[in-house]
């Protein structure tokens, strides 16, 4: 009998999710997800050719929630652009909820960078970066959008706003600013003051 076939790839994926959340790439050993996911040892080389194949799985999987999220807003290009800044406000929290350890993963390749997860996070910081900045720019010729916004800044504010959020979030519950973080009041309070100040002010407008 195969040993190996006994131990899927979802569940070492799960196992090392944690660990390199909690530990970082370098101080985590094949060996110790080995046992942790009760796996035989060349399971790792089995299904992802190694510690950094593993690496680069886990990180992807991360990022399948903001995949299937941009997947969506692809297929439905008849959004305004301000629909689709709200749809991608309203599931930055679900994102995170999906996936905890996110924010973990993404502070820890800003302050030591792995050759193995470096390109991963800028592959898909750059994917949201682009949708962004896309729909400010249809926001902006469009006439709904103001025309004095630099997009670049504009576009890495709203990413900046609501996902530092969940960066800081347990900090934040430590010293009692937050009690009973609800997430979802979060994103859709700070994205609607955001959208006040992109938006151009058509009252001014008609009281010219």
């Amino acid at each position: 009998m195969n040993i190996i076939k006994k131990y899927t790839p979802q569940k070492i994926i799960d196992i090392s999710t944690r660990l390199f959340a909690e530990k970082g790439f370098a101080a985590v050993s094949v060996r110790e997800i080995s046992m942790d996911a009760d796996s035989n040892v060349s399971a790792v080389s089995y299904y992802f050719g190694g510690k950094s194949g593993l690496y680069k799985a886990v990180l992807e999987e991360q990022f399948l929630p903001l995949i299937e999220a941009m997947v969506y807003i692809k297929e439905n290009e008849q959004l305004l652009p301000e629909e689709r800044l709200s749809f991608y406000a309203e599931n930055v929290s679900k994102i995170h909820s999906q996936r905890p350890y996110l924010s973990k993963f993404m502070i820890s390749e800003s302050l030591k960078p792995t050759p193995y997860g470096k390109e991963i996070i800028e592959k898909h910081l750059s994917q949201v970066y682009n949708f962004l900045a896309k729909s400010l720019q249809d926001g902006i010729q469009s006439g709904v959008f103001r025309d004095d916004l630099d997009i670049t800044y504009t576009a890495v504010a709203l990413a900046s706003i609501l996902n530092f959020y969940f960066v800081a979030k347990p900090l934040l519950k430590n010293v009692k600013i937050l009690e009973n973080p609800q997430d979802e009041d979060y994103t859709q309070n700070a994205f609607r003051i955001y959208l006040q100040g992109i938006k151009i002010d058509k009252s001014m407008n008609e009281g010219m």
